[in-house]
């Protein structure tokens, strides 16, 4: 992190910032640095009065010598064990004072070797100054941002230093370098006082610095806090919404299921047809709500084959040629070739239906959509086009976020949540394919899978169509607490020629059981006062071993969608079609 002026008058000036706090942050790292200092050079300082001690040993008073040197030790084992406690306890002291009275009272010991200096050869005397030196060059950074602790440290052991080398002076030319070492040393240390002020002053600035990026980091702390908290809040509303939403919309979509297969007036046909139209707009809506679910709770597991392309493009074109007629629009297909690729095909196919939805719901009438499969080096290319709207190019990134859309500032039902590129962009990511898109403002899209080509002739056999069984043998037990379900889904059950057994929980559920053959259990998952779907079929099961059941459910809460799965139980969610009904009961 490199510190300039410019950057601390920034720190400095962002709201985080404290100046009282600033402070006692940086003088807590100030006594940090300075402790740190401590511990690691303890060993260094040993050694280098050692040294000194055996200078002076040859020449003064040995008891002298083995006093100072006993002293010294255990000035330095005191200051290594209790420096810590005593600058963390209450004083009325400073902080600084007492460091400082600490480097003095290591300082002072100097005068000890110094004593004897006239008497000890050159390379002696310039073994002591360098010693000497070499100390107060270091207590330059280990008292950063102690201006005054470096002074009672280096002028102590400087000053007589100095002082040494000029007493030492003999006339001739040794009489000139000793009076010059003195001076030099004078010189240095000066130049150290006023290095020591510029470190100080860069350690401080640095300091109010951290500390100014550490109040930040805690503020985007909390802002990521927060916004994780309301992103886990919003998928709980959206599940608990959905939820509530899917219990009325499953009856409704039965109800109007079982007036499809009366027989009735061409009026009363036209109202089933409108409020089927209706109920699939909002079921559509609903179920791109239980997309994103699955896909945050990791319960699409793509299963990879091989897959015709062409084959499932004419499918898929027959299909939408019928919508683009309708809206008065032109629907084009073109194929270059037949394609083959290891792709999960019912992912792949919802991909391209959302893709083209989308191309459908921005493309005026009179306008155009292209399907295209075609060929480059060795990838397939799926593409689908428009004559719509377009998208500007800063808003290529936004349109795959959940809920965003163009072009809908009044929030059209009729053009969806906003869900459908997000949820193509994570399909094509599951399944491995590559999704991009190019786009005009006012003359269209193309949104393009890529996907890698395979030779192959291991292709899935169409299966055999089969006739559906008569459903007027079926005993079926429904099960869930909400009384509306029970009956419309009675209603058409019994409509189908099903015989029907309704239940409110596993009690109830077991009871029936016990006294009547079950063909197949239609259980919701979540049931009242704590009692689940799952837990129903399980104690049925203990009475009747081999019915077969389904969950029905309207959760789309992640981790319900992952305890759903990892039952193995076949899962239909509410609001259930017609089909989906029939292919159930079916099986």
């Amino acid at each position: 992190m490199s510190v300039t002026p410019a950057s601390i008058n920034q720190a400095t000036r962002n709201p985080a910032f404290d100046e009282d706090l600033a402070q006692r942050f940086v003088s807590e790292r100030t006594i940090d640095t300075w402790l740190a200092s401590q511990r690691s050079g303890f060993l260094g300082r040993v050694l280098c009065g050692l040294v000194l001690a055996a200078i002076w040993w040859g020449h003064g008073d040995h008891r002298s010598v083995m006093l100072w040197t006993a002293l010294m030790l255990a000035a330095l084992t005191a200051r290594f064990f209790f420096t810590e406690p005593l600058l963390r306890m209450r004083s009325r002291l400073s902080v600084e004072t007492r460091i400082g009275l600490l480097m003095l009272s290591a300082s002072v010991l100097v005068f000890g070797p110094l004593m004897a200096f006239d008497r000890y050869a050159v390379t002696e005397q310039t073994a002591i100054t360098i010693i000497l030196l070499t100390l107060a060059t270091a207590s330059v950074i280990s008292t950063a941002g102690l201006r005054m602790v470096f002074l009672y440290y280096s002028l102590p052991m400087l000053l007589p230093l100095s002082l040494a080398w000029a007493m030492s002076a003999q006339a001739g030319s040794s009489a000139f370098a000793a009076w010059g070492l003195s001076l030099l040393i004078l010189l240095y240390q000066i130049y150290l006082i006023g290095l020591s002020r510029k470190v100080g002053q860069v350690f401080l600035d640095a300091g109010r610095y951290r500390y100014a990026q550490s109040r930040l980091n805690v503020a985007l702390q909390g802002a990521l806090d927060a916004a994780e908290e309301a992103n886990r809040a919003k998928t709980q509303f959206l599940a608990a919404a959905s939820h509530d939403l899917r219990q009325p919309m499953h009856s409704m979509n039965v109800l109007v299921a079982a007036l499809s297969l009366k027989t009735l007036d061409e009026s009363s046909q036209e109202i089933v047809r409108v409020l089927d139209t209706v109920n699939q707009t909002i079921t559509q809506q609903l179920d791109g709500l239980l997309d994103i679910s699955k896909l945050d709770a990791g319960t699409v597991v793509p299963t990879m084959a091989a897959c015709r392309l062409d084959t499932l493009l004419r499918a898929h074109y027959q299909a939408v040629r019928v919508l683009a007629d309708d809206r008065g629009q032109v629907c084009t297909l073109t194929i270059e070739q037949s394609m083959t690729v290891r792709t999960d095909e019912a992912l792949l196919r919802r991909a391209i239906s959302n893709l083209t939805d989308n191309a459908l719901k921005f493309t005026p009438s009179g306008g155009q959509v292209m399907l295209t499969l075609t060929q480059r080096g060795s990838e397939a290319l799926i593409e689908v086009s428009d004559s719509g709207i377009g998208i500007p190019d800063d808003q290529h990134e936004l349109i795959f976020r959940e809920f965003y859309q163009i072009g809908n500032a009044n929030r059209d039902r009729a053009r969806g949540l906003g869900l459908g590129l997000s949820i193509v962009r994570r399909l094509c990511d599951l399944i491995g394919a590559r999704l991009s898109v190019h786009s005009v403002v006012g003359m269209g899209s193309r949104f393009t899978i890529s996907l890698p080509l395979i030779e192959t002739d291991d292709l899935p056999q169409a299966r055999p169509v089969r006739q559906r069984r008569p459903l007027q043998s079926l005993v079926v037990l429904v099960i869930d607490d909400e009384m509306m379900v029970r009956q419309s889904m009675k209603m058409l059950l019994e409509t189908l020629g099903c015989k029907v057994h309704v239940a409110t929980g596993s009690s109830e559920a077991v009871q029936i059981a016990a006294g009547e053959t079950i063909d197949v259990i239609l259980s919701d998952m979540r049931l009242a006062e704590g009692d689940s779907g799952i837990e129903a079929i399980a104690q049925v099961r203990t009475v009747q071993p081999q019915v077969r059941a389904v969950l029905v459910t309207g959760d789309t809460a992640p981790q319900r969608l992952r305890d759903a799965q990892a039952t193995g139980l076949p899962l239909l969610h509410k609001p259930v079609t017609l089909d989906r009904l029939l292919n159930v009961l079916d099986d």
